[in-house]
């Protein structure tokens, strides 16, 4: 499924992949900024996976929004290379498991 990747600071990304995200990942722990975010999500916008700095997630997932906190930022990492994946029922369990 196609997806796009869009951060605070910046023009979106067409068809992401997981280097994409670990660009992201690498630009928000630099920024100064509170505000300091970026997501990804499919086309229809069905799955979307946004994070702060402070490691605040927000899982969106056919309309319903789950809040969760990463371990670290390799935590976040997995937690996008499943939706990259499209392992969504994957990453629904592991955020709600908590």
């Amino acid at each position: 499924m196609p997806t796009y990747l869009q951060k605070a600071w910046t023009d979106s990304i067409d068809d992401v992949s997981i280097n994409d995200v670990r660009i992201a990942i690498a630009e928000t722990q630099q920024m100064d900024e509170e505000h300091a975010a970026f997501w990804v999500g499919t086309e229809e916008e069905e799955y979307i996976l946004e994070t702060d700095k402070n490691l605040d997630m927000i899982v969106v997932a056919n309309g319903e929004a789950t809040k969760y906190r990463a371990a670290d930022w390799k935590e976040v990492e997995y937690l996008y290379q499943l939706l990259l994946d499209e392992e969504y029922a994957i990453l629904i369990n592991h955020v709600k498991k908590v």
